[in-house]
Formats: C-alpha cells, sequence, structure tokens
C-alpha cells in the first residue's frame, strides 16, 4: 500500500505543476513577435500584389493571343484567296498565250486576220499586266506581315523610301514605263 500512496502524491503533485504551468500561460497571454507580425504582413501584400500582376499579365497575354489569332485567320484567307487568284489568272496566262501562238502560225500561213492578232496580243499583255499586280498584292501581303517584325527590330521610323508603300508605288510605276514600252512595240508591229 505504501507503494500505492507514494504514487498517488506524485500523481498529485504533477498534476500541481500541471495546473500551476496552464494558469501562467491563462495568466500572461502570448503577444506575438512584432518582426514577425510585420513580415508575414509584408509577404502578403507582396503575394497579393503578385497574383494581380499575373492576373494582369494572364489576361493582357489572352487578348494578345486572340488578336494575333484574328490576324492569323484574316492573312490565311486573304492569302488563300490571293493564291486561288494567281492560279486562276496564270492558267489564263497559259491558254493566252497557246491563242496567241497559234495565231501567229495561222498568220504566217496568211490565213489569219491582223486585228485578231492584235486582239490576242492586247488581251495577253492585260493578263500580264493582271499577273503582275496578283504578284505585286502577294509581295505587298508579306510585307504588310513583316512590317510588325521589322518594327520591333528598328528603333527609329523608316525613310519615306523605304516603306514599303514607297517600294510599291514605285515599283508600280516602273512596271508601268515598261509595259508601256512593250506595248509600242507589239502593237506597231502587228500593224
Amino acid at each position: 500500500m505504501s507503494e500505492l500512496e507514494e504514487y498517488q502524491r506524485r500523481i498529485t503533485a504533477a498534476l500541481d505543476r500541471m495546473a500551476k504551468g496552464l494558469d501562467q500561460l491563462n495568466a500572461a497571454p502570448a503577444e506575438p513577435d512584432e518582426d514577425i507580425v510585420q513580415a508575414l504582413e509584408d509577404e502578403r501584400q507582396a503575394n497579393a500584389q503578385l497574383t494581380e500582376r499575373v492576373k494582369s499579365l494572364k489576361e493582357s497575354h489572352q487578348s494578345d493571343l486572340a488578336a494575333l489569332r484574328e490576324q492569323m485567320d484574316f492573312n490565311d484567307d486573304r492569302m488563300t484567296q490571293l493564291d486561288m487568284d494567281v492560279q486562276r489568272l496564270r492558267q489564263a496566262n497559259e491558254q493566252l498565250s497557246a491563242a496567241c501562238e497559234q495565231l501567229r502560225l495561222a498568220n504566217a500561213e496568211g490565213l489569219a486576220d491582223p486585228k485578231l492578232i492584235d486582239t490576242a496580243v492586247i488581251a495577253e499583255l492585260e493578263s500580264l499586266r493582271a499577273t503582275r499586280a496578283i504578284e505585286m498584292a502577294e509581295i505587298d501581303a508579306v510585307l504588310t506581315a513583316l512590317a510588325p517584325l521589322v518594327e520591333e527590330g528598328e528603333p527609329e521610323a523608316p525613310a519615306a523610301e523605304d516603306t514599303p508603300e514607297a517600294a510599291t508605288t514605285s515599283s508600280a510605276e516602273d512596271s508601268t514605263e515598261d509595259e508601256s514600252a512593250e506595248e509600242e512595240p507589239k502593237s506597231g508591229g502587228a500593224d
């Protein structure tokens, strides 16, 4: 029995110490460390700022991506239509060239009317002009697609002579002069 009383006394003493410790903890509420609280608040603010920044970047990226997809779809449609036009014109040019060759052969044999030859040559010339216009439109489409990439690489604006529009205009003027010079000998020789 004496052991039992000794155990009971030890348990009671341990319970008393635990009660005193709890009283001390309850009497003095724990105050958080001010540095830790400030650091936690700073981290919360930084996290909120980063979350907002990620959200705005994601929205910006989504809008840029949508704009690029629209531009790509537009350009794809434009290029598809342009390709179909070019194929149609090339086929027409081949047919016109063949017809003109037959008319020239018939004329050489003395069977053709010179006015028919002139008409065929004029039609061929117009077809070639249309083909050239389509090719210029293709080049313009490529230049339009490349313009934003060039602008990103160049910090300053290009001179008026270096712009795609100026090159297209000068090329169109040159081609008009070339076609006028080509047209005179053909129509003059057929008469």
